[in-house]
């Protein structure tokens, strides 16, 4: 008795979660002891959480007052602070960041097969269970995972909404699901605030798409369902995530603080004269020495102390940093327009820049780079056909890729900024590849031979 297309392919797929779930478990345990690094303070946020203290990243232990912060976004560290209440600690880290991953890959693939990939979907979730920066990320404390796995959620949720999950579904469906979708996009805000551009470049497009066709369309056209109705609803999940934030921040700073206070440090580290001199200036692959860095951030830490009148909260340093980035940039715009070349470059690059003093390993950079040069290639290919093709389903993808593009040409970037594009990249490869190889011979394979039909 034959095996149908179905078993086969829950089996590739149940091969393809077991391969994600071994290969972060595998790096979890080998490499626990970076999960205990605090590269960004989110374990002492989430500590302090865990211990009443609120959101705050200092430390009373070493005798530190305990100041608010808005400087992180909030999601990761309180998750992270349930796992160190409940006495989890690095362990439970460990473990959220695998679930993830492996949740990571199993939304890619039932994107994909919202898509129309068919067998071809097992590739892309393939590709997001093997991708380099997902795996280097799961072993660290940082927002990469989570981000990740929020931006799959999303765009499943978001293809959905363009073709509803079933066909013929009514506006009482519809509905649930731009709310839904609203709740998670609120979240990936409160993740990575780089979603905030997302929203912001997907609603300017849905709204001058709308505005087109009620121009230039007949009047029969004008029966359709207004815009503002989806969007109400949307907005609606997205104020119900982000409004404790909110509120939190309007308590505790007297501002409406949406996101973080972090951004005109992130700008002004990507913009200022000594990173111009010393790597924009500078031949491709140079990197910002540690010891250039930290003297920076000491001038810096003296510049803001001679501010007059004194810099006294976050919104201060952060409105004085983003000033101190425009005026650095209005001082040399042609520097600037290379910095920008730069951040495009190293947003989008094959392989990882070493940092300073750090030693690669020759092999691992080529393969590395070996591997996201297929996976690239695919994807600017199957860009190239989903805009030529004016494949409207994939629309969400490309304007993610996009919104996180142009932040990153102001802000401070390297590759791993681009973890939460992974799925959508991967979905776009296996789109390009399997019309450059088609991938419709590998669907055969899976389908029962046709008694019907003669043979050739």
């Amino acid at each position: 008795m034959s095996v149908t297309k179905p078993g086969y392919l829950t089996t590739a797929l149940l091969l393809v979660l077991l391969l994600a779930g071994g290969l972060r478990l595998t790096l979890v345990v080998l490499k626990s002891h970076q999960l205990q690094e605090d590269r960004d303070a989110y374990i002492a946020i989430a500590r302090n959480l865990a211990e009443g203290n609120g959101f705050t990243s200092s430390r009373p232990e070493e005798g530190q007052a305990i100041e608010p912060t808005a400087f992180r976004p909030p999601l990761y560290p309180c998750l992270l602070a349930i796992g160190y209440f409940l006495g989890a600690g690095t362990f439970g880290t460990g473990i959220l960041q695998v679930i993830l991953g492996i949740a990571t890959v199993w939304l890619t693939w039932k994107t994909g097969q919202r898509l129309q990939l068919k067998t071809a979907a097992l590739f892309a979730a393939a590709i997001v269970a093997t991708d380099p920066i997902l795996l280097q990320y799961t072993t660290y404390s940082m927002t990469e995972v989570l981000a990740t796995f929020l931006s799959s959620l999303l765009l499943y949720l978001l293809v959905c909404s363009t073709s509803p999950c079933e066909a013929g579904a009514s506006e009482t469906k519809t509905k649930p699901l731009l709310f839904w979708t609203g709740v998670v996009w609120g979240l990936a805000i409160l993740c990575r605030p780089t979603f905030l551009a997302f929203l912001g470049l997907w609603l300017l497009v849905r709204v001058a798409g709308s505005l087109k066709e009620r121009l230039f369309t007949r009047s029969e056209a004008s029966s359709a369902a207004p815009l503002w109705k989806p969007i109400a609803f949307l907005a609606a999940g997205i104020v119900l995530a982000v409004s404790p934030w909110l509120i939190r921040n309007l308590v505790v700073f007297r501002a409406p603080i949406l996101t973080t206070t972090h951004g005109g440090y992130t700008v002004l580290l990507g913009n200022n004269p000594v990173f111009y001199k010393e790597v924009v200036q500078q031949p491709w692959g140079v990197v910002w020495s540690g010891e250039s860095l930290d003297a920076w951030q000491k001038s810096l830490e003296t510049d803001i102390a001679q501010v007059s009148p004194p810099l006294e909260t976050e919104q201060e340093r952060d409105r004085w940093m983003y000033q101190r980035a425009r005026n650095n940039i209005a001082a040399q715009p042609h520097v600037f327009v290379q910095a920008c070349l730069q951040r495009l470059m190293r947003f989008w690059n094959i392989a990882p820049l070493a940092s300073a003093g750090v030693t690669q390993s020759r092999s691992l950079v080529w393969g590395v780079a070996s591997y996201y040069f297929v996976v690239l290639l695919g994807g600017y290919w199957g860009l190239i056909l989903v805009i030529w093709k004016s494949e409207r389903n994939w629309s969400p993808l490309i304007w993610l890729l996009v919104s996180f593009t142009i932040v990153h040409l102001f802000y401070w970037t390297n590759m791993r900024m681009r973890a939460p594009l992974v799925p959508a990249i991967a979905l776009l490869s296996v789109f390009g590849w399997s019309h450059l190889l088609q991938f419709s011979k590998i669907d055969r394979l899976w389908k029962r031979p046709d008694p019907t039909r003669p043979n050739i």
